[in-house]
């Protein structure tokens, strides 16, 4: 734009040398027709934004690292030859990270002009997206006319990767079915005593399905567990953002959460009806998770949820929680390890945890004084895990 400005300037100054030296009429109206060009793309420009339709479409999730495209459709005046400046910023509601796009739109002959903006999908998180400014220029850039009618506040989310994987809940000490009473209103996970027959939903587990009264009823039943009133299990997404300061850090927050999601789907395939924790600031998120909507919840939760920003002096707020609510297996998804913390947490339920580290290889088990934890490294593909202990 400065370009053309100078070129413009030159011009003029050009031509009325011309028509000084030389009493060159031409000149003359040459020089009279370019000082009179602000003025006619000035009203120009206001007409056309009038006229100008501005629509955008954006697909409301993705997964973390598939392409994700906001897309622009311009409709403006065929005599409009101007562009369209847009500034437009996303936050991330996890990790309240904040980027700006900014954009120009110049249209082509064609009516209307279809532009897509590429947005960064390489972190997990819901995103919120607003169109921060939007100016309307003229082809050489002697006015800037703010565009007050158009408007784009959007919603999206990025997933995690979530895999179908088998989880093998250890059994607490102090959580044995032995002799347990069961709820006689709710299903759950103890499969030695049936709660119920009913039709075959997708996501079931095979080994659930009752093969002789599906033959004799020519439909495919399965049989539901019982639901032990003692026995309650919980994730606990243990993830705060001081572990994500170096921004290359990304893929260990997408493997924490991947890992968490997965393992929440399967002990819900499995029949484990159980909770989903997150720790923002203030009073902990509880997720139930007892069927498939509750598991679509519980994701846009934890991708919505901010980090907390620091680890917490003490477990007191997850200490009630599991004495509110029966805990008795905690399952903590984390990206570090501290012995105390962990013995600490041990007291209040047995405890697995999983740690998700870029420093690892590979999976290995090892056994703490009073819990389970397992190496998990983020860079490798989640698909390949089959099988997984807690």
């Amino acid at each position: 734009m400065i370009i053309n400005k100078i070129t413009y300037v030159a011009s003029v100054v050009l031509l009325l040398v011309v028509f000084v030296f030389t009493a060159n009429a031409a000149a003359l109206a040459a020089a009279v027709a370019l000082v009179a060009m602000p003025i006619i793309t000035v009203v120009a420009c206001r007409a056309s934004a009038a006229s100008l339709k501005l629509g955008f479409e954006l697909p409301r999730s993705c997964v973390v690292g598939s392409p994700l495209v906001l897309r622009m459709t311009l409709d403006r005046p065929a005599l409009f030859r101007g562009r369209v400046e847009l500034v437009f910023s996303v936050r991330n509601l996890l990790t309240g990270a904040l980027a700006t796009y900014p954009i120009s739109l110049a249209p082509a002959a064609s009516r209307p002009a279809v532009f897509d903006l590429e947005l960064d999908s390489f972190v997990c998180g819901a995103r919120a997206i607003t169109l921060e400014a939007a100016h309307l220029v003229d082809e050489m850039g002697f006015t800037s006319l703010a565009l007050e009618d158009v408007a784009c506040r959007e919603s999206f989310a990025v997933y995690p990767q979530v895999v179908d994987i088998q989880v093998d809940p250890r059994q607490s000490a102090s959580a044995s079915l032995e002799g347990t009473s069961y709820d006689p209103r709710r299903s759950g996970q103890d499969p030695s005593e049936v709660f119920d027959l009913r039709s075959y939903r997708e996501g079931d587990a095979i080994k659930s399905i009752h093969w002789k009264l599906s033959t004799r009823f020519d439909d495919v039943l399965v049989r539901e567990a019982s639901r032990p009133q003692d026995h309650a299990i919980a994730i606990l997404f243990g993830v705060f953002a001081c572990d994500f300061e170096r921004p290359d850090r990304a893929d260990v927050l997408s493997a924490a959460l991947s890992l968490t999601a997965s393992v929440s789907l399967a002990l819900m395939r499995q029949g484990y009806h159980h909770l989903v924790v997150t720790a923002p600031e203030g009073a902990l998120g509880v997720y139930p998770v007892d069927h498939r909507r509750g598991f679509d919840k519980m994701l846009d939760a934890l991708t919505a949820t901010p980090l907390t920003s620091a680890y917490p002096a003490s477990n007191k707020r997850y200490a009630k929680l599991v004495a509110a609510r029966g805990i008795s297996k905690t399952v903590l998804v984390t990206v570090g390890v501290n012995d105390s913390d962990f013995v600490g947490m041990g007291r209040l339920a047995d405890l697995s945890v999983l740690h998700v580290s870029d420093s690892v290889e590979s999976y290995s088990v090892e056994r703490g004084s009073n819990y389970l934890i397992t190496h998990c490294p983020a860079s490798m593909d989640p698909a390949r895990i089959k099988s997984l202990e807690v």
